[in-house]
């Protein structure tokens, strides 16, 4: 038997694979992956809970619920780790602020807020371009991990800056390479998982990133007091070491075992067989689409819907409301209450509060509706903010459970959101890559030039005006939510000629045909000129079904009631 040439099986593992070659096909026949008859439960009931929260379906096929666990073990960890990593380094930039970087660099001015405004300007420049080169099968695969790799080694030029300049220049670029994190990775998430599999795995995914901003403080506690001095550097140096050394690992994981979107690989090593992904094809085929070649007339299909100027207008202003350091530079204000070290602890907690609702509301709101998920977000935002205005220092567990609460708002709605736009793009792969990073990226340019003036350092930590206009922002991002919500479930009757084509039948499937559209129009809303028959409104999906009456419906009444 000839060896096998390890140069040979390398190249094997690193090329590209020619979507020609791809099977429509199974291999292995014998395997049974069709799902069994899903049992009907009453939605309110107290025990559905964990229906909402289940991973695996009992009446998905073994084979799927195998193959949804490589899934989440190989994929969506690899994105998760990221995601942990970059808020890791956005909160260490504000830790390390507090934790002796402003007496060693001699900041005195607004450099923190230039920091994070050269971040974003470098993030949103770049987010467009890369988040639409995920799709495309030559950078699938390596774009995400390359991206990661450069932000370690930029993240490790951060122990070595002498000057707010040297901090200038290495966060514009942090910001390009962590362009394609977030957007890119509901692309690629939207590509193997179904709308209902997707919120409930994404509220897990940004609780990565509640863990990372709230490790940050642990870990430069830890860094600070076993680390400070060491070979001449401070420990807020040493945390941006230990942060690069983290990253590094997650780019050889994501070399190793991620594969890049279904329609890009034939096969990928040991983690997914042929079979593995031509399930992965054709468990969503006419369900959500595919890469298409991107052209001038898919952009202009995108900018003739509603969807990209309502999920932007939400996005914004949902990502404007409170500012992450204004909990930190409370803290470092109450030098009476908290040591350094305790101050950092102090921030860990508060952090781990948000991965409650970050890990609850997507999949809770997929399954019993966004409205009352929303509502109870709302709570916490006016809680919070209301306190804040008010500014009562002397009440120090007052002010803590408003910065505790803040999160149930931004943190909890940030992940329901961004899914939820990702589902209403569902038509169109290049629409939903375009949608996701333009909203994204005009709320980091919003963020650019609005953050120095609402948050000026001057006024720092009571930020009065600040918290004003927080408020009101908080009061738009109610606006924006209603305007979403009702076109999500009405955009058929109010502006059809800006739907897109995101509707589906009732077994899931897309629906392109005009003509059947009207048919949905017509029987959702009580007028059903494609049959004899006609349907009387307020009748249930499944009352509708038994009737023969309608074969079709919205896509979002299957999921939510007003």
């Amino acid at each position: 038997m000839s060896k096998l040439n390890p140069l040979k099986a390398f190249w094997n593992f690193v090329k590209l694979d020619d979507p020609s070659t791809f099977k429509d096909e199974y291999i292995d026949k014998t395997i049974d992956r069709e799902r069994k008859q899903k049992k009907e439960k009453t939605k309110w009931s107290i025990w559905n809970i964990f229906d909402a929260l289940n991973w695996y379906p009992s009446h998905y096929s073994s084979y799927e619920r195998w193959f949804l666990f490589k899934f989440d073990v190989f994929i969506f960890f690899f994105f998760a780790a990221s995601f942990y990593t970059k808020y890791l380094d956005s909160s260490n930039i504000s830790t390390a602020y507090v934790s002796g970087m402003k007496e060693e660099l001699n900041l005195h001015g607004n450099e923190l807020n230039y920091f994070n405004t050269c971040y974003t300007v470098g993030f949103a420049v770049f987010q467009i371009p890369i988040s639409i080169l995920i799709t495309r099968p030559e950078y699938s695969r390596y774009l995400m991990v390359v991206c990661e790799f450069i932000w370690g080694a930029l993240t490790l030029c951060n122990a070595f800056v002498h000057k707010a300049e040297h901090v200038y220049v290495i966060r514009f670029f942090v910001g390009v390479a962590e362009a394609c994190s977030f957007p890119a990775t509901y692309v690629v998430f939207s590509s193997y998982l179904t709308d209902e599999e997707l919120f409930k795995r994404a509220g897990w995914y940004g609780a990565f990133s509640n863990a990372g901003a709230a490790s940050s403080g642990s870990l430069q506690t830890r860094t600070f007091k076993s680390l400070d001095g060491v070979n001449g550097l401070s420990g807020w140096r040493w945390q941006f070491i230990i942060d690069a050394i983290i990253t590094f690992g997650i780019a050889l994981y994501g070399f190793l075992f991620y594969p890049g979107i279904p329609s890009t690989a034939k096969s990928f090593g040991i983690v997914f067989s042929e079979d593995d992904l031509t399930f992965a094809r054709k468990r969503l085929e006419g369900k959500v689409s595919f890469p298409q070649k991107f052209t001038l007339k898919s952009i202009k299909e995108t900018f003739m819907t509603w969807q990209v100027y309502g999920c932007c207008f939400l996005w914004i202003w949902h990502h404007q409301t409170f500012y992450d350091t204004t909990i930190k530079l409370y803290l470092k204000s109450r030098k009476d209450l908290y040591s350094q070290s305790q101050i950092t602890d102090m921030i860990t907690y508060i952090g781990l509060v948000g991965i409650i609702p970050s890990a609850l509301y997507p999949p809770l709101a997929s399954y019993y509706g966004k409205a009352p998920i929303f509502a109870l977000g709302m709570f916490c935002a006016f809680y919070a903010a209301i306190i804040f205005i008010v500014w009562v220092p002397e009440n120090n567990a007052l002010m803590l459970s408003a910065f505790s609460l803040q999160q149930g708002f931004r943190d909890g709605l940030a992940q329901t959101y961004y899914s939820w736009i990702a589902t209403l793009c569902k038509d169109n792969t290049e629409k939903r890559a375009i949608v996701l990073s333009v909203a994204n990226c005009l709320a980091y340019v919003t963020n650019a030039w609005l953050i120095p003036i609402q948050w000026n350092m001057k006024h720092s930590p009571k930020f009065t005006t600040g918290y004003k206009v927080n408020l009101g922002i908080i009061c738009i991002d109610i606006v924006a939510f209603a305007i979403i919500y009702v076109l999500d479930k009405y955009d058929l009757v109010l502006c059809p000629k800006y739907a897109g084509n995101r509707h589906t039948t009732a077994d899931g499937h897309l629906i392109h045909d005009p003509d059947q559209e009207h048919h949905i129009l017509g029987a959702k809303y009580g007028n059903d000129e494609a049959g004899s028959n006609p349907v009387e409104i307020g009748s249930t999906d499944s009352d509708l079904e038994k009737k023969g009456e309608v074969k079709v419906k919205a896509i979002t009444s299957t999921k939510e009631k007003l």
